[in-house]
Parts: C-alpha cells; sequence; structure tokens
C-alpha cells in the first residue's frame, strides 16, 4: 500500500469537503433570516447583534400568524434589529412594502391612537412605554421595547431618528386624492388591497369615513382606476343590479355594513357601505357622487 499515496487523497478529499461547505455557507437565498449588515444607523442609538432580513416566504417564522396582513399588502422585506440606548433595549422592525400606499394601509391598520407629527416622516405614534410606529414613504416601522421603557419624548425622538435615517418621501399616498372630499371625516382614511368588508369581488379600495348634511357617519370607497373593470365585471356577476337616475347600480346587503352599493362613473368605481335600506343607499350614493 503506498501510504504518501492515501495520505494525498485524504487531504484532498478534506480540501474538497471544506470548499463545499464554505460554498454552500456562502450561497444561503436572500430572505431567509440571514444576517446581513443593511440596516440604517441611527443617531443615538446603537445596534446589538445581527440584522435578521425575511421575506413574503418566510416572514412568517417571525412573527408567525400576524405575518398574513403584511403579506397581503405586498411586503418585499421586513429587516430587523436590536438597537440600545442607555438602558433601553428595543427591537426595530424596518419593513419594505413595496409602495407608499401598501405602507400606508398597512400602517393604519395596526396604528392604536392618533398620529403624530414626525419631522422628516409622513406621521408616527408612540405608545409608551411599550411601542412606536412610523410610516415613511413606502417603509412602515415597528419599534418594540426589550429592556426598560420608552416615554412619549423619548419615542418620538427615536423616530425622529429613524425618520431621518431612511429614505422615500414625506407626503401621504397620492392615490388618496381620489376620495371625494366632500363630507370627508379627516383622519379616518386606509386602504384595503383584498376582500374589503368582508367580499372577494371588492378589491384595491381606498375608503373613509364620511357625513353629509349633518347625519351619522358612514362609509365610502373608491376602487384604484387599474382595477375598476375587472371590480365591476365581478360586481355585475355576483350583486343585484338596479337603474337609478339612468345609471347602474349595482348592490348587496353584508352583515355589520348594511346596504352596499356602487356606481361607476368613467375609470372609477364609488361605493358607500353602512345604510339602513336601499333607498337611503342610493341617496348617499348620489351626495358622494355630486
Amino acid at each position: 500500500m503506498d501510504l504518501k499515496r492515501t495520505r494525498t487523497s485524504l487531504s484532498l478529499a478534506a480540501l474538497g469537503l471544506t470548499l463545499g461547505l464554505l460554498a454552500c455557507a456562502g450561497s444561503e437565498p436572500e430572505g431567509r433570516g440571514g444576517a446581513t449588515p443593511d440596516f440604517p444607523p441611527v443617531e443615538g442609538w446603537s445596534q446589538v447583534g445581527d440584522v435578521l432580513t425575511y421575506d413574503a416566504d418566510n416572514l412568517w417564522e417571525y412573527i408567525n400568524g400576524a405575518a398574513e396582513l403584511f403579506v397581503e399588502f405586498g411586503v418585499q422585506t421586513c429587516r430587523t434589529a436590536d438597537l440600545v440606548s442607555g438602558d433601553v433595549t428595543v427591537t426595530v422592525d424596518l419593513y419594505d412594502m413595496g409602495t407608499p400606499l401598501n405602507a400606508f394601509g398597512v400602517y393604519e391598520r395596526e396604528k392604536p391612537g392618533e398620529d403624530l407629527p414626525v419631522p422628516g416622516a409622513t406621521s408616527g405614534v408612540v405608545s409608551a412605554p411599550y411601542q412606536a410606529l412610523l410610516l415613511k414613504g413606502s417603509t412602515y416601522v415597528k419599534v418594540n421595547t426589550f429592556e426598560g421603557g420608552l416615554t412619549e419624548d423619548s419615542g418620538l425622538q427615536l423616530l425622529e431618528a429613524l425618520a431621518s435615517a431612511l429614505p422615500g418621501e414625506t407626503e401621504r399616498p397620492s392615490e388618496l386624492a381620489l376620495l371625494p372630499s366632500e363630507g370627508k371625516v379627516p383622519g379616518t382614511e386606509g386602504y384595503k388591497p383584498l376582500a374589503f368588508l368582508g367580499r372577494a369581488e371588492l378589491s384595491d379600495c381606498l375608503y373613509a369615513e364620511y357625513s353629509l348634511a349633518g347625519e351619522e357617519s358612514w362609509q365610502g370607497f373608491v376602487v384604484l382606476p387599474a382595477a375598476s373593470a375587472s371590480v365591476w365585471g365581478s360586481l355585475s356577476e355576483h350583486w343585484e343590479s338596479a337603474e337609478h337616475d339612468g345609471e347602474t347600480v349595482y348592490f348587496t346587503e353584508v352583515p355589520y355594513s348594511g346596504f352596499v352599493g356602487v356606481m361607476r362613473r368613467g375609470d372609477r368605481v364609488f361605493g358607500v357601505a353602512e345604510a339602513e335600506d336601499q333607498a337611503r343607499m342610493l341617496a348617499r350614493l348620489q351626495g358622494f357622487l355630486e
């Protein structure tokens, strides 16, 4: 037996195994909870530990059932890191939602109170001592305390520092201008990409509360122009129809939302909800469109 050849063969095999393991470690797919340095520095706070990145396919590994909401709104990535300042440690989640409208929709669904003006951002909320939320451009930020607690002042200062570190516009999504302004209750706007009012036929809906002529508030909504044709076609197959002033109205009764009716004007579909009966629904539609 040639001992020298045997040792050489074993050495080559070990080298091949080592190179193979290194290649596997370097080819881990992105967005699988792997460590990444891609996290913006935040003034006054120091990062501790790794930055982890998730995507729509594996976000459930991080936030379990809560991932469904973010996937519905088109989440692209979630970068998460722990930051420390003094005796306070927080976990910061940066959700890239793809568009400002998607980020706005998630933010409005999750915010627990009234908006705060945050310099350099669209808006924010501080729920001392446990949480703070921020909206800027297509990024939605969640801050949760891990050790210590946030005050209203320290939470706002952290949101300002995050806003300064993040890219994006500070204006609200331009699509909100599609909602009629007459009678709209400020601060009630929202966006639902799928199954608005629990109806699969209604997608890509902007909505807000309205109050006309001093009556109780009700919900009005507008379908985004790009989705109007498909939504209108689906409604024609599943909802009842009526004629009102020479125009077609599709309507149905939805649990907890009363009578819901829609009309089409140009490339837009407008609708109202929470009507007690068909007559009130038609009257609100008329006022909503004027």
